[in-house]
């Protein structure tokens, strides 16, 4: 059996930490092609530029154009050859960093990534989402190393919408239960088929005990700092908890979801998504609700559901349908959430036994049911 752990080279997390930025990629070279959208380079190119002024390095920027494709990426590619770059640097938002995680890799060069939210748990993990140009999900690719270096600057990320930093903790929140499924049931994680995902067959690789012990303390975190988090958050106060929830949000997630695997809950992610236009929520907030569907699915205990319930209410993840705004959700809708969530090519495949369509669905209600149960005052116990 093989198992494999990923990490970045180094996770460097600290206030006002952009402002060491230069100090962090000194060996990266002396020219840095810096990824990012115009707005994002608006504010912080003073703070970048004062960093490195004492350097002998030089910095070019490339402009992000809003999607991951792969024409973007070429187009960068280009750009950055032209340039002779010797390091890429990503600032921003998931897309970014994707965009920013699929250049270096082509080109075969150092990467940093500089999240400026933590909505998600992508910083730390070596894959990118490509997107057509019409928007529309591509391809996952899959890379064989993990960014050279993470720097997490937590005044920047209090700077950011609340409700992104709730995102995260609910796509994070995912990250244990998943991890246990994935790894009572002897399942591969990402980081197997010489980088090429979670598929059935030979070349996998297991967890490793540290990984699932991060997705353990993941959800620790989550639920002993997760309110107090959300407080400083709304006044921008950065704070031990709000520290200890954006470490779980970027690298314990990261590490945990990557090195471990996902499972239902992220499926049925993937079954919202198949709305269209009516699916408006963060990636972390469908997943949030996903992680009670894979519950209610997996028949845990109430005592398990009682807490993940209370925990969702008490930051304001999602619990419910209309949560979802989806209050007025059709039949036929349901249906076709439910069919992707179940589909077998789905990761909602992790789990000890074959998911049907009618499981799916009946899962998806009863967890809706649920949150409208604690949401008004009841409970399981």
């Amino acid at each position: 059996m093989t198992q494999i752990f990923a990490a970045p080279g180094r996770y460097i997390q600290g206030y006002k930490e952009l402002d060491r930025l230069a100090l962090h990629v000194a060996w990266f070279g002396r020219r840095l092609m810096v990824i990012t959208t115009q707005g994002r380079l608006d504010s912080l190119k003073p703070t970048l530029e004062s960093s490195f002024a004492s350097t002998r390095t030089a910095l070019h920027y490339g402009i992000f154009s809003g999607e991951v494709t792969r024409q973007e990426i070429q187009r960068l590619a280009v750009l950055m050859q032209g340039l002779e770059c010797d390091g890429v640097i990503g600032i921003g938002g998931g897309k970014v960093l994707d965009a920013a995680k699929a250049l270096a890799n082509q080109a075969r060069v150092p990467l940093c990534i500089v999240p400026t939210v933590v909505s998600n748990d992508a910083p730390t993990s070596s894959l990118s989402v490509l997107y057509t140009e019409a928007g529309a999900f591509d391809d996952v690719l899959f890379f064989q190393r993990s960014p050279d270096v993470v720097v997490v600057d937590t005044w920047i990320i209090a700077q950011a919408p609340v409700r992104l930093l709730v995102a995260g903790m609910g796509d994070a929140l995912s990250t244990y239960f998943e991890a246990r499924t994935c790894v009572e049931g002897y399942r591969d994680n990402f980081l197997g088929n010489a980088g090429g995902g979670m598929k059935e067959g030979g070349g996998g690789a297991k967890a490793t005990l540290t990984s699932m012990a991060i997705a353990e303390l993941c959800y620790r975190v989550l639920l002993e700092d997760g309110v107090q988090a959300k407080r400083a958050a709304e006044q921008r106060c950065v704070t031990k908890a709000f520290n200890r929830v954006v470490e779980a949000n970027a690298l314990m997630s990261g590490i945990g979801f990557e090195s471990n695997g996902v499972a239902t809950a992220h499926a049925v992610y993937c079954g919202f998504s198949e709305l269209g236009l009516r699916a408006t929520m963060y990636h972390g907030e469908y997943v949030a609700f996903g992680t009670l569907v894979m519950l209610v699915l997996e028949g845990k205990t109430s005592g398990e559901l009682d807490a993940v319930l209370r925990f969702c209410l008490s930051i304001g993840l999602p619990v419910t349908f209309g949560d979802l705004g989806l209050a007025d959700i059709t039949a036929q809708e349901l249906d076709a959430v439910a069919r992707t969530a179940a589909d077998p090519n789905q990761t909602s495949n992790v789990e000890p036994f074959a998911v049907t369509v009618d499981e799916m669905r009946a899962a998806l209600i009863a967890a809706s049911d649920l949150g409208e149960l604690y949401k008004y005052g009841g409970a399981l116990r």
